[in-house]
């Protein structure tokens, strides 16, 4: 199905969590809403699964209306990062829950409810773990055991809060691939949150980027690094370096060093420029920007160098072949091949 908010706004006191934010999904899209802690990621998806009630906007259901609906009422499967699940219950007894307690007249009988669980234990990858207790399985499995439950009631719309949040790396990155196929084999229209660029931009169809209650950029995950819409969108998502330059005649400047990458067209005076470490190259001395290396660790396959550029408080990093021989205290020069440039902030 698909979902769309219109105008929805969400306030603590004197606290905006949420601004007049608008957004659709598309029935069988896979939407991520990624953002750093307090941008409203968690509150907007409370409020499209009934937990939470926005003070303005409206909520719609495959165009329907259910801004006033109930949890209940709206058919949807919530996933949290802490697994919620009944510590005193069996695994089998954690899925049923949602079945189990329906009123009378809507209660599948105790063989149907029986079947359903065994069929999700294994859509879960979990057959045979139905009699055991959630203490009794590891971080990934409950994580499993939280999705089956979700998935007992055959929701309309799947919504996860950081889902993998409390596993580690190795058992995220498992996860998430396996999320992924499930979604598709399933054909559910989901949403999950999370602040993890990785997890975002490896699982989902659009990432919507938030930052302090608003929407900063909605795109396919390719676009969202390759062209993000401002500075944050491009610091927050992925690795980034940041220098102050001067646009003057067409041309991009560090101080008396011409940059390579074109300015937006109109743009003059002062901005800056963002750029990734593999967007930047070591070049002969007097042909880049001067610098003092102040570390090297290896990374993914090649050398991460991190440097300093005298009057800069940020230290920057650019990637380099594992073959070239750099140490720390060595003075290179380094030249930004891409990047992308915004406005200066003003200062008051």
């Amino acid at each position: 199905m698909s979902i769309s908010l219109k105008r929805v706004t969400k306030t603590y006191g004197d606290y905006p969590a949420i601004r007049d934010i608008s957004l659709e999904a598309e029935p069988r899209e896979f939407l991520a809403l990624l953002g750093p802690s307090g941008s409203g990621k968690t509150t907007l998806l409370r409020i499209m699964a009934g937990l939470e009630f926005a003070e303005q906007g409206v909520v719609c259901f495959d165009g329907e209306d259910i801004t006033a609906l109930s949890v209940a009422e709206r058919g949807v499967g919530f996933v949290f990062q802490h697994y919620a699940l009944f510590k005193h219950m069996t695994v089998a007894d954690n899925i049923a829950f949602g079945l189990s307690v329906r009123k009378r007249r809507a209660r599948p009988s105790r063989n149907a409810i029986a079947a359903k669980v065994a069929e999700l234990l294994d859509l879960v990858q979990l057959g045979g773990l139905g009699k055991r207790y959630p203490a009794q399985l590891s971080g990934g499995q409950r994580q499993r055991v939280a999705l089956a439950r979700a998935l007992a009631v055959e929701p309309r719309l799947l919504l996860l809060d950081e889902p993998f949040g409390a596993l580690d790396a190795k058992v995220r990155k498992e996860l998430r691939r396996w999320l992924r196929d499930l979604h598709g084999r399933m054909g559910l229209t989901s949403i999950f949150v999370t602040h993890d660029q990785d997890e975002a931009l490896e699982l989902a169809d659009r990432v919507v980027v938030m930052s302090s209650g608003r929407i900063e950029q909605i795109a396919p995950p390719r676009e969202i690094y390759e062209a993000p819409a401002n500075a944050f969108v491009f610091d927050f998502v992925g690795e980034s370096n940041r220098l102050p330059v001067r646009i003057e005649n067409g041309e991009v400047r560090f101080r008396d060093v011409r940059v390579p990458v074109a300015p937006p067209a109109g743009m003059m005076g002062t901005a800056l420029l963002y750029f990734r470490p593999h967007d930047a190259e070591i070049v002969p001395a007097g042909e880049g920007i001067s610098a003092i290396v102040s570390g090297i660790r290896p990374r993914n396959g090649h050398m991460r160098v991190e440097f300093r550029v005298e009057g800069l408080e940020r230290i920057l990093e650019i990637d380099m072949d594992r073959e070239m021989r750099i140490e720390a205290g060595q003075a290179i020069s380094i030249r930004p091949v891409r990047g992308s440039i915004f406005p200066a902030p003003e200062t008051p």
